[in-house]
């Protein structure tokens, strides 16, 4: 993948976390031209490639939207993945997908963390009877973010060792 197309999809990714982190919200715009930006900065030559990446969009595609049919995503978020999966062939998809995993989980962590801080805060601060903290959402897409510069990390390093 050229310099280009890696700075490309970085930036989307970067620009959608922010966005989430921000409003909670992944405007539709993003991952259209992260698609776009898959199409044309990272065109498939072969239709091996083109096959490759249609099954990556279909797997993570598809397990994103049975998380979001159980609440697990948002709407956004299954978009996000979708879009990040055809950048990627299937045969990456797997550091891809680990990458996703591991930062979910710190960033799930990090957010039950600040959670348990903030509630610890507002007891000792004099709260009489404070409420039970609402449960806390994640802004996913710093996850996918994560992830997805991961990817481009793990697959840079593998062209230097390859070639």
């Amino acid at each position: 993948m050229s310099i280009w197309a890696s700075l490309y999809f970085g930036a989307v990714l970067i620009v959608a976390a922010i966005s989430d982190v921000r409003s909670f919200r992944i405007p539709n715009v993003l991952p259209a031209i992260l698609a776009l930006g898959a199409l044309v900065l990272a065109t498939p030559e072969t239709g091996g490639e083109w096959a490759s990446r249609f099954t990556s969009v279909l797997a993570v595609g598809g397990f994103a939207m049975g998380l979001y049919m159980a609440n697990g995503l948002g709407g956004g978020d299954v978009k996000l993945l979708a879009a990040a999966a055809l950048w990627a062939p299937l045969s990456t998809l797997p550091a891809f997908i680990l990458s996703l995993g591991l930062a979910g989980g710190l960033q799930a962590l990090a957010v039950m963390a600040w959670t348990r801080w903030r509630a610890a805060g507002a007891l000792a601060g004099g709260a009489a009877a404070a409420e039970p903290a609402a449960p806390a959402r994640m802004p996913y897409a710093v996850s996918i973010a994560a992830a997805g510069l991961f990817w481009l990390w793990w697959e840079a390093v593998g062209k230097v060792a390859a070639g």
